[in-house]
């Protein structure tokens, strides 16, 4: 056991953690200032107004440390830098457009062309999809097919990251969970400047979760859930651009799956829950109340519950998705079954809490009468 890259990790962890709840601290006071507030409204989870912008505390360590890395030609790998330089210019423009939605509400058509033309730019620059290995099914695709592939992945977590930000707590632990699989995946593979960025990520989402925690002082707002989205959809391109140098070999198709289960709980319950109003003929890109854990709350369960139940939800996926990367025996079964059971457990148990709660309150009103 390498004790000196434990130690080293731990040291990332701990400033990434401490900058940012430090500098979460300072905007809990500064915006209000400049109108960086959420009002409730009739599709709000909240009661009160409150301060956001915290994701801005997450941005600017991120991209501190890994510009840092850039300025001082320590990538790890000759030509990395390169691939470094990409991520931060896309994720920064993906930043500032979304810190201008916190300030004044786009137009979900302006919006999306916006981070259409990063996740083009990053996927254009850095790798695409081309291999896609499914348990006991590998495809290769055509260039343009997996262009088109990656792009929608990058668009798609980011607004999904977006709309999973509802309820205090959650985009922090989906964070800290998904940072550590992949500083886990960077440590395996070699790939220290991987394992950075998950050891930064996971820091400073548990840096701002303190503050986010129930009930919440701040919220992270679209310019740090629209960033940790479209970070967490960029880490697998570098992966398959670091590929490769590192030591341990990785089939390059089981990084896409890998991708997806360390990011479950969000893209499982973001992507049923658009089929399910699609199929309504609702328009999916509209603020609505029917994610999973919106429905949940609404049943009477606290945002420390339901941000507790995804936080072990979150687990699962990074688990299932290390042992699906590294191919550990079962490797298959797991990465097929996960995602499959956890969802439709999780909609079985919704279902059933709704049951209950209309129960009681028909109850209620019946006793009332």
């Amino acid at each position: 056991m390498n004790w000196n890259l434990i130690i080293t990790a731990g040291e990332a962890w701990s400033v990434a953690a401490v900058a940012t709840w430090v500098l979460v601290s300072v905007l809990i006071r500064f915006a209000p200032r400049i109108g960086l507030v959420d009002r409730p409204n009739e599709r709000s989870l909240h009661s009160r107004v409150t301060p956001r912008g915290g994701g801005i505390a997450i941005v600017g360590v991120v991209l501190a440390f890994f510009g840092a890395i850039v300025v001082w030609g320590r990538a790890g790998a000759v030509g990395f830098e390169t691939s470094l330089e990409v991520y931060i210019a896309t994720a920064l423009f993906v930043a500032v457009v979304s810190l201008w939605d916190d300030f004044r509400s786009l137009g979900a058509g302006l919006r999306f062309l916006c981070h259409g033309a990063a996740a083009a730019f990053a996927a254009w620059s850095l790798a695409r999809f081309n291999v896609v290995t499914l348990p006991g099914l590998g495809v290769v695709l055509p260039v343009w097919l997996g262009l088109i592939l990656t792009v929608i992945w990058i668009v798609g977590l980011t607004n999904v990251y977006n709309f999973m930000d509802g309820i205090d707590g959650i985009a922090g632990v989906q964070g800290v969970a998904a940072g550590l699989a992949w500083a886990v995946a960077g440590a395996w593979t070699g790939s220290h400047v991987l394992m950075s960025f998950g050891i930064v990520l996971a820091g400073g989402c548990a840096g701002f979760l303190i503050h986010n925690w129930s009930p919440a002082k701040i919220f992270m707002g679209d310019v740090g859930s629209a960033f940790l989205g479209f970070t967490f959809a960029v880490l697998p391109l570098l992966l398959l651009c670091e590929l490769p140098r590192l030591p341990n070999l990785v089939q390059p198709g089981v990084v896409p799956g890998f991708a997806v289960l360390v990011v479950w709980p969000f893209v499982g319950d973001g992507a049923l829950t658009c089929l399910r109003r699609a199929l309504r003929g609702e328009r999916v890109w509209e603020a609505h109340r029917s994610h999973l854990y919106q429905r949940l709350v609404q049943t009477g369960w606290s945002h420390a519950q339901v941000s507790s139940l995804y936080a072990a939800w979150c687990v699962v996926g990074a688990l299932a998705g290390l042992c699906w990367l590294v191919q550990a025996p079962g490797a298959a079964f797991v990465a097929s079954a996960t995602p499959v059971l956890t969802l439709a457990v999780m909609f079985v148990f919704v279902s059933r809490q709704e049951s209950a709660a209309n129960g009681s309150r028909k109850h209620a009103t019946g006793a009332l009468g």
